[in-house]
């Protein structure tokens, strides 16, 4: 896969900030039960770490005690969709939207964003959470929302000064500090970020997730060893953190070491509560392997396992037309991709940086069918819905689409684009290196060649694209 955030996890980037809470200054909760309060507030402190299937396990002890539970009910829907059970975190948040009626305004307007959330509706949701924060502007949670739906407007400002407004109201916010380091890596202020997310490790020094986030910036300015030395450390914390493991994998394959790949994600998702859309994943993960070994038919049967799974797996679906379009059933794959774009119409998710993802699957499928001058035009539009974090995909693709028009030179200026915030992007350097070869520059196609190879020194056999390099070096073995 080209990213860890799909566009989904905008979405549930503000359902893991809906969970925020500060024990310590948090409001009154409506319950008949005290034992029912005790485990909801365990299950709000395993989720504010990511411990998914712990805060379930808390949220349904809490709804067993009291099953007219509002905000219980409410915290289950937004775990639920942040496992991407939508079906049944609809049918949470319409009991909780039933038990609020005796709750307080503030626990109301918690559960109708979220419930707009749920159906799509960004500016209803915006609309309430403006409310919270004119009712109650001394409270930190408010503002991380807020923040977390500026990003989904591509407001990184907005966001920036959201996420400083809720560490100012409370310093100890982790969360927030956390947010805050993201929105920086996202502006290209990647020394912020670090900053931030050091600031993180010393606000949860016992959590697994400040170390993992630590090492996400890491990834994206391509440092990978220390980052998997952070993951590690966050390991060390929590041996079944199922982010960390994920992240590692994803790191083993972007060095082409895919059954370790393959191992890591399996053992990520057992961590995870288990749910169709679980089995899904499976499938999908192993389809995006498999596309890395060239077994396209392989991937392409994965990638329809997973969508009978879960149709509305949306990584699967870009997979899928991956593969259609490796195979030349470009019709097919062309299909697919409308039906992500209708997708996001129905989620309201156009205007937002989700729209990244489908205009880079246009891209690509233009630059198969040797549609060059459009295929320009979408990562073009693509760039327009870009974050400093993933620009450099665009660019990569840029980069290719002017090497087969043996436009050299423009070529190299996009690589140079592609390889700006992280230097050792190998997708970017592979085609630095078959451009050089087109050129018959030997000596820059060796230099940067055998950087590639040490690299994909410990990759599978079957990994593609250092068979590529090899056949381009003239290595065997």
């Amino acid at each position: 896969m080209t990213s860890a955030r799909r566009f989904a996890e905008i979405l549930l980037s503000v359902s893991l900030l809906l969970l925020v809470s500060n024990c310590n200054r948090t409001p009154g909760i409506t319950t008949q039960s005290p034992e029912a309060l005790h485990d909801y507030q365990q299950g709000l402190g395993q989720y504010q770490k990511f411990y998914y299937r712990e805060a379930k396990v808390s949220f349904e002890e809490a709804l067993r005690k009291d099953s007219t539970f509002a905000m219980a009910w409410a915290r289950m829907a937004i775990l639920n969709w942040a496992s991407m059970d939508e079906a049944q975190a609809r049918q949470d948040i319409a009991r909780a939207l039933l038990f609020s009626v005796t709750a307080s305004e503030r626990e109301q307007l918690f559960i109708r964003a979220w419930s707009r959330l749920i159906a799509y509706n960004i500016s209803g949701a915006t609309a309430t959470v403006d409310s919270l924060i004119a009712r109650y502007p001394d409270e930190s949670e408010p503002y991380l929302i807020r923040g977390n739906l500026y990003e989904m407007s591509k407001n990184l400002e907005g966001a920036i000064r959201s996420y400083q407004r809720a560490i100012a109201v409370d310093t100890s916010n982790a969360l927030a500090v956390m947010s805050l380091g993201y929105a920086y890596s996202r502006t290209g202020e990647l020394e912020k970020a670090a900053v931030q997310m050091q600031k993180y490790i010393r606000l949860a020094p016992d959590a697994a997730d400040p170390h993992a986030s630590y090492a996400d910036i890491l990834v994206y300015v391509g440092r990978y060893d220390e980052a998997l030395a952070q993951y590690q450390e966050a390991l060390k914390l929590k041996p079944d953190y199922w982010y960390a493991i994920r992240e590692i994998g994803r790191i083993y394959q972007t060095e082409g070491r895919l059954k370790e790949a393959e191992e890591q994600y399996h053992a990520s998702l057992t961590l995870l509560p288990q749910n169709r859309q679980v089995d899904g994943t499976h499938a999908m993960q192993d389809g995006w392997l498999n596309l890395d070994r060239g077994k396209n038919e392989d991937a392409l049967r994965l990638f329809n396992e997973a969508l009978t799974i879960d149709s509305n797996n949306l990584d699967a679906a870009r997979g899928l037309a991956m593969a259609l379009s490796r195979l030349k059933k470009f019709k097919a794959a062309d299909e697919v991709i409308e039906r992500i774009r209708q997708e996001f119409l129905r989620r309201n998710l156009t205007e937002t940086p989700s729209m990244f993802s489908y205009y880079m699957m246009r891209a690509r499928l233009l630059t198969d069918l040797g549609e060059l001058t459009p295929a320009l035009a979408e990562c073009d539009s693509a760039i327009g819905f870009s974050t400093s974090v993933n620009r450099n995909v665009a660019y990569r693709q840029m980069a290719e689409i002017y090497r087969l028009r043996k436009a050299y030179d423009p070529a190299l200026d996009a690589c140079e684009q592609a390889l700006e915030v992280n230097p050792n992007y190998p997708e970017a350097l592979l085609t630095l290196v078959r451009i050089y070869h087109d050129q018959g520059d030997r000596r820059m196609t060796k230099e940067i060649g055998n950087r590639l190879m040490a690299f994909w020194a410990h990759a599978d056999p079957d990994f593609e694209r250092r068979i590529e390099l090899m056949k381009i070096l003239g290595v065997t073995g």
